[in-house]
């Protein structure tokens, strides 16, 4: 008797088995294709190694820009950029200009404002020397000619090292405020 029961159990489970095997569809015995890649986004444009520029109304040039990769997505009317390169050309008697690199940047249309994002770096001249900024995001204004950055913020100077959670300043006015948990080194010459 339990011989046959078990004889009986091994014919189901075959057979189960073998309307499993029979009804599965092909794809179920093939490896995963790993080749295969994520679709993106579709930009409208796309472009590799850019450089622009823009001139003022007098020809002088008053940006320069380079990327390794652009992507334009009319739609929203924004630019997505890979290692920007940016820079910003006074037009004042110094002939100073204001740089920032980043790992992505991304530029709005209608708002005329540069987000940059991961590992920024922009530097720009003062009376005194360089300054150089790092932090973890910032953002430019094209029309007002400012910026504010975030993210934790490291301002160094040739006598000063300053530390923060955020920053703004106008490149205008040249005034510059770092706000919270602020932690100055200064070194006097």
């Amino acid at each position: 008797m339990i011989k046959q029961f078990f004889f009986m159990a091994c014919l189901i489970v075959l057979t189960g088995s073998f309307l499993l095997l029979w009804d599965s569809p092909p794809e179920s015995f093939l490896r995963p294709d790993s080749s295969k890649v994520e679709k993106l986004p579709s930009a409208d444009s796309f472009m590799r190694n850019i450089k622009a520029f823009i001139f003022s109304a007098d020809g002088a040039k008053k940006y320069s820009l380079k990327a390794s990769e652009m992507s334009f997505f009319s739609g929203h009317s924004e630019l997505k950029l890979s290692q920007p390169v940016f820079m910003a050309h006074q037009t004042d008697s110094h002939g100073n200009q204001f740089k920032v690199e980043a790992n992505n940047g991304l530029l709005s249309k209608d708002t005329q404002i540069f987000e940059f994002n991961g590992d920024v770096n922009a530097s720009w001249k003062t009376i005194v020397g360089e300054t150089v900024l790092a932090a973890g995001r910032l953002s430019y204004s094209i029309e007002e000619d400012s910026a504010s950055a975030s993210g934790g913020i490291q301002l160094t100077t040739p006598n000063t090292k300053i530390t923060g959670d955020s920053l703004s300043t106008s490149f205008e006015t040249e005034i510059l405020t770092i706000e919270s948990k602020v932690r100055a080194v200064h070194d006097a010459i």
